[in-house]
């Protein structure tokens, strides 16, 4: 699912700040440079931020700007799949292999069949690769057709998986 849809479909649930934060994280745009690509004052970004009520020409003039951003440069997207802990562990989404840029998507869960719905999931949802633990892997690996990586619990583990998972996008 693209941002600018994402966008779009959590205003009925009362999210939007949340997820204009997640994409604006996700496609590593600075929201003084939003600003200035969309033409909405920072100030008025920084309010929606917080939560406050916008005019419905500003969720058109984000939801567009957002859209420009998508289009010019497509960056793929890998799925991880963990338990919660563990992905609370990752410090950023947005990070640079082989001179391409990749967004980590979250997918929690606890058990097998939690493993294997969100691996479904992700594959549906467009993620180029999936990384997730060693146990579930061969299990995920049977169910879909993207990239499977393995990540081993250690210091920079989730890096060392995630170059494997690129080089075989």
């Amino acid at each position: 699912m693209k941002a600018y849809e994402r966008l779009l479909l959590s205003i009925e649930s009362g999210k939007f700040p949340e997820v204009f934060k997640r994409v604006l994280l996700e496609l590593d745009i600075p929201l003084k440079e939003f600003s200035e690509m969309s033409g909405i004052p920072y100030g008025t970004l920084h309010k929606i931020m917080q939560g406050g009520d916008f005019r419905v020409s500003t969720l058109r003039k984000i939801v567009e700007t957002v859209k420009e951003f998508e289009l010019r440069g497509e960056i793929d997207r890998i799925a991880v799949i963990a338990a919660r802990p563990s992905l609370n562990n990752i410090k950023t989404r947005v990070f640079k292999v082989r001179d391409k840029k990749y967004i980590l998507e979250e997918y929690p869960a606890n058990s097998l069949e939690d493993c294997i719905v969100a691996a479904i999931q992700a594959e549906r949802e467009g993620v180029k690769a999936i990384i997730c633990a060693p146990i579930v892997s061969s299990s995920i690996e049977k169910v879909v057709r993207i990239p499977v990586a393995v990540v081993i619990p250690e210091k920079d583990a989730f890096m060392k998986a995630l170059e494997v998972v690129v080089s075989k996008i």
